[in-house]
């Protein structure tokens, strides 16, 4: 298996973190923007998106960050990262369309200025908190679904969100910030960058 990707996203380093944590079996290859890698023929065959995170498993290719982390779950159950009962796969289902519908818009309005606010996502730290309530990880045990939020969380800007009315939300990020994954996919940018 090859991975596409470019580490300092949260779309790829999530993925990147799930395979360094688990040790999975997967080259990365760290796509070169510069030389319009993802823009040429040969990627578009890949991903007609021509944008990384892509997947590439025998003649599978397969793009989409979290629908990867999924495959990957899958692919190699020892990880025991993904539910296999119905309602366990559809709870990590509503969580990772939670991270890709509602916490990455709202990151991406902060970020470009179209949300003034930084308190507005605050709403979504309320809803993230409940199912913290019960367990140490979104799912009660570490999942894709703690990957795929959490790279979200670890980015330079959500660092200067306040978490002190969401005790356990802060709790669960320090957790999954500590994950070997996270920690051997952190990239120290220059001053300034990022």
């Amino acid at each position: 298996m090859l991975l596409y990707s470019f580490k300092i996203t949260p779309n790829n380093r999530k993925v990147e973190a799930f395979i360094a944590h688990y040790e999975l079996p997967v080259e990365i290859h760290q796509v070169n923007f510069k030389e319009h890698e993802t823009q040429s023929d040969a990627y578009f065959l890949i991903n007609p998106m021509r944008k990384v995170p892509a997947l590439v498993d025998g003649d599978f290719h397969l793009w989409e960050s979290n629908a990867i982390l999924t495959y990957l779950a899958r692919t190699f159950p020892v990880t025991q990262s993904l539910p296999t009962d119905i309602r366990g796969r559809a709870d990590a289902d509503r969580w990772l369309h939670w991270q890709s519908c509602h916490l990455m818009p709202m990151m991406g309005a902060l970020k470009t200025g179209v949300e003034k606010d930084p308190n507005s996502i605050k709403g979504l730290f309320s809803v993230l908190e409940i199912p913290l309530k019960k367990g140490p990880y979104v799912l009660g045990n570490l999942s894709v679904v703690d990957f795929a939020i959490g790279a979200y969380l670890m980015t330079k800007m959500a660092r200067q969100f306040d978490y002190q009315e969401h005790p356990r939300v802060a709790e669960w990020l320090k957790r999954v910030e500590n994950l070997k994954g996270f920690v051997a996919t952190q990239v120290k940018l220059p001053p300034g960058v990022g």
